[in-house]
């Protein structure tokens, strides 16, 4: 039976993870327009790419310290006073960036080129960090991955891992079931499960023995790639006075703030004593 790599499925979940925004425009200035939410007010951000840095508005952010900078960007070189901000949150679309510290200039020419307020004109630096791709064509903007840092994200799933875990242990097979993508796929010895209600129906057989089945894994290395976890494990198996050893890999694609194993593999090693 054909079995998809695993760095295959890596690479599909990534790009399923990718999001699109809807861009406006400012024809005077040929850039287009993004709308953001910083520190929960909306905003909206001219997205240039020819711009080093990300540049605020200062009609729209204050900050009582102040500096003087050469703005380099649409209009050519110019000297300009700038204020130091720090923007705790700044979302676009479901990917934020946080406490970052940005100036804020006067843009009033770039208002009145717009004929609108322009809180800000995001330049290439959070453009890169927030994996932004700009499709003017189609007015849309592509977010690739997640901006969180993987050790936020290896946190919030070593917690999730662990309930899931205790409920296996317990044999709670509505919590468990919830551990598990819709679409998970299970490759074992035993052989290959599809799908949620195939591999429940597999791991059926542990629930509810006396005593109960134990199981505990340890990560051996673990790979952040857009909202999927890829983990390489060993795992523990406890059956009566028997201790079964074994190793493998999953993944883990987030859905909502939940993460779902979407695939797994192990092989068991001889049993310990």
């Amino acid at each position: 039976m054909f079995r998809l790599p695993v760095f295959l499925i890596v690479l599909v979940c990534a790009a399923a993870w990718a999001q699109e925004v809807p861009l406006d425009s400012c024809r005077q200035l040929q850039l287009p327009i993004v709308k953001a939410t910083v520190d929960k007010h909306q905003t909206q951000f001219l997205l240039d790419t020819g711009a080093a840095s990300t540049l605020l508005n200062q009609k729209s952010f204050s900050s009582t310290e102040s500096t003087v900078i050469t703005m380099e960007s649409w209009n050519g070189p110019a000297a300009a006073r700038a204020r130091e901000v720090v923007l705790h949150d700044l979302s676009i679309g479901d990917h934020s960036l946080a406490n970052l510290k940005l100036l804020a200039v006067d843009l009033t020419p770039v208002d009145r080129s717009c004929q609108r307020r322009i809180d800000g004109v995001l330049g290439a630096d959070l453009i890169a960090k927030l994996g932004l791709t700009i499709d003017l064509k189609n007015r849309v903007a592509t977010l690739e991955g997640t901006v969180r840092t993987p050790e936020a994200r290896f946190s919030q799933l070593d917690q999730q891992r662990a309930a899931c875990q205790e409920a296996f242990n317990r044999s709670d097979e509505k919590s468990f079931e919830q551990c598990l993508d819709p679409d998970i796929v299970l490759l074992t010895s035993k052989g290959d499960f599809h799908g949620r209600e195939a591999v429940m129906k597999h791991f059926k057989t542990y629930f509810g023995q006396d005593p109960p089945v134990l199981v505990s894994f340890t990560s051996r290395g673990r790979h952040a790639i857009g909202g999927v976890i890829w983990i390489e494990y060993d795992m523990s198996v406890t059956v009566g006075g028997q201790v079964m050893k074994a190793h493998g890999t999953a993944l883990y694609q987030k859905s909502g703030e939940r993460w779902l194993m979407s695939n797994m593999n192990y092989s068991m090693a001889e049993p310990a004593r």
